[in-house]
């Protein structure tokens, strides 16, 4: 609305200043009758606006003067030159707000690319596109294949390293903001030390007054957790594969030295940034300074969360009820109980899930948290779990509104129109009076910074629309693929959290056929593949009860991508 009457004002000027030169005088309204009570104003004048309540200079800037709005030019020396019109008047520009730049600030071995993960899975998921450009992989991807990136390259005295270093930076960041500049581009995280000021300030120069720009150092200074974070360094980092431990180690240690003699925190409260110190410890703190707006202020929230987990191995469990009666028949919705498959399932399901939990020094019980939701079907597979429940509205399945109970081939014979529009955009549309995969993914906001925050085992028993979102946030999933993610029935997938942030994935898929059929059920809810089982399992010693079972003769532990796993030699069998 400001826009609007500041355009108009502007045209308003335009033409007073053409009258004036033809000779003929604009009209103006005697009266503003929206002015303040008592008060009989100018509705437009040539030097100020009327809005709503406010009298406002039609030529001032109202822009905050923190987001650069004027033009400049930086020099080489860092000095900023304010570009003036013919005028003498310095020519505004608009900051584009609706774009972001992340700038990580640290140490190395300090959780930097851990947090540009996360946060690129969360806010991916959210809808706000965003990604990662990662300087040390620039740096590696310019060297010469002869060149050795050891200790001595990071020396701050060493200027041909130096000159590389830098060389890779600004290779990220044109990059960075040739991307940022396309319309599907909303937030771009650099991950680099930038542990000068002089270094940061030639960011702030660089992006001040064309983008806004955060911020976010993360400081740890716990020995136990440095120690933890330098293995994993010498595990997963590019710099040290094929390189002897002891050796990888003395170096890397050699190289933080260097950074630590020119090492320079953030002081200067004029900067807008997020400050982690010793947060993974539980008894750390954040410092927040000249944060606001939607997205800093959800990063803000979501970093207090996902820095308690950090450096915690954990497996999250997720899995689909058992076959429900209304899976039986297609239906879609309800709150149906479980068929005879659905059963086993339920049965078979704490032996498996046992058997993956690492147990505790001692006597102590694992530490695991079920959480479900309030519908029957996902309590019932979840009920023979030894492990405390959490009953979860956010984790109901999606809402269908007047679609419940149908099949889907009576919503296109009753509903054509609004079964094409779920055709063309799956992800967006929203059933009459129900829900949309946007909807579903907003109210798992909750859940999301919960599993984040468990420094526990979490096994999640939810349906095929909330496990397609969550899996989508773990896996970094793009958006649109999430309504078609394959989240099979009677299937476990083990969710294992990585040091750099990412997820490593197994599957477990369960055969409840053969377990019916050598359980000897009738096969009612297993159909032809049941019968066929239950021919097979002749002649094989029948048992009354799954509890005298191996669970572990009916599962296949699979990959990611659904191929057999190669920690399993035994195609019927699940490894521990």
């Amino acid at each position: 609305m400001w826009e609007f009457w500041n355009e108009k004002a502007a045209s308003e000027k335009a033409g007073a200043r053409l009258g004036n030169r033809t000779g003929s005088t604009p009209t103006l309204s005697a009266k503003n009758k929206d002015g303040p009570a008592g008060e009989e104003t100018s509705a437009e004048s040539p030097t100020h606006i009327i809005f709503k309540d406010l009298k406002l200079l039609a030529d001032h800037n109202y822009e905050s003067e923190e987001e650069g709005t004027q033009d400049q030019d930086v020099s080489p020396g860092g000095s900023i030159k304010i570009t003036g019109s013919s005028g003498g008047k310095p020519r505004l520009k608009r900051v584009d707000r609706q774009k972001l730049i992340v700038i990580l600030v640290g140490l190395p071995a300090r959780g930097k690319t851990f947090l540009c993960n996360k946060l690129m899975c969360y806010l991916n998921w959210l809808g706000h596109p965003t990604r990662h450009f990662n300087v040390g992989m620039y740096r590696r991807n310019a060297a010469d294949q002869e060149e050795k990136h050891d200790a001595a390259f990071f020396d701050p005295g060493n200027a041909k390293g130096q000159e590389v270093r830098h060389r890779a930076l600004l290779a990220a960041l044109d990059d960075m903001e040739a991307w940022l500049a396309t319309d599907s581009a909303q937030v771009a995280v650099i991950d680099a030390t930038n542990t000068t000021e002089e270094r940061r300030e030639e960011l702030k120069c660089r992006f001040h007054g064309t983008w806004q720009y955060l911020f976010i150092e993360s400081i740890c200074n716990d020995e136990v957790v440095l120690h933890q974070n330098y293995k994993w360094k010498m595990l997963y980092s590019p710099d040290y594969k094929n390189m002897d431990p002891k050796e990888a180690w003395e170096d890397f240690t050699a190289r933080i030295k260097k950074y630590e003699a020119i090492y320079e925190t953030i002081t200067d409260r004029r900067l807008h940034y997020i400050k982690l110190i010793d947060m993974v410890t539980g008894k750390g703190y954040m410092d927040v300074n000249r944060i606001s707006g939607y997205i800093p202020g959800k990063m803000v929230f979501f970093l207090m969360q996902v820095c308690k987990g950090l450096g915690q191995r954990r497996r999250i469990w997720l899995t689909r009820h058992g076959e429900s009666e209304y899976n039986t028949m297609g239906k879609i919705g309800g709150n149906s109980g479980l068929s005879l498959r659905g059963q086993v399932y339920a049965r078979l399901l704490p032996q498996i899930l046992m058997d993956r939990v690492v147990p505790l020094a001692g006597s102590a019980p694992p530490p695991v948290a079920v959480w479900t939701s309030t519908l029957a079907r996902t309590i019932i597979t979840a009920s023979g779990l030894p492990f405390p429940k959490v009953q979860w509205k956010a984790l109901d399945e999606i809402q269908a509104g007047i679609c419940e109970g149908m099949t889907y081939r009576e919503i296109a014979a009753r509903l054509p129109g609004e079964y094409e529009l779920r055709r063309r955009d799956k992800l967006r549309y929203r059933y009459p009076s129900g829900e949309s995969y946007m909807d579903v993914i907003q109210r798992l906001d909750p859940v999301i910074s919960e599993v984040e925050r468990e420094r526990e085992c979490v096994c999640i028993v939810a349906h095929q629309a909330v496990l397609r979102a969550l899996y989508g946030y773990f896996m970094n999933r793009p958006l649109a693929e999430v309504p078609s993610l394959n989240i099979p029935l009677h299937t476990i997938m083990e969710l294992t959290p990585q040091p750099d942030g990412t997820m490593a994935e197994t599957r477990f898929e369960v055969d409840v056929d053969l377990a019916a059929a050598r359980e000897g059920l009738a096969g009612d809810g297993g159909g032809e593949k049941g019968g066929d089982h239950q021919k097979a399992a002749r002649g094989m010693p029948r048992s009354a009860s799954l509890a005298e079972l191996r669970a572990k003769s009916f599962v296949r532990q699979l990959d990611a991508f659904g191929r057999l796993s190669s920690d399993s030699d035994d195609p019927g069998r699940l490894m521990p």
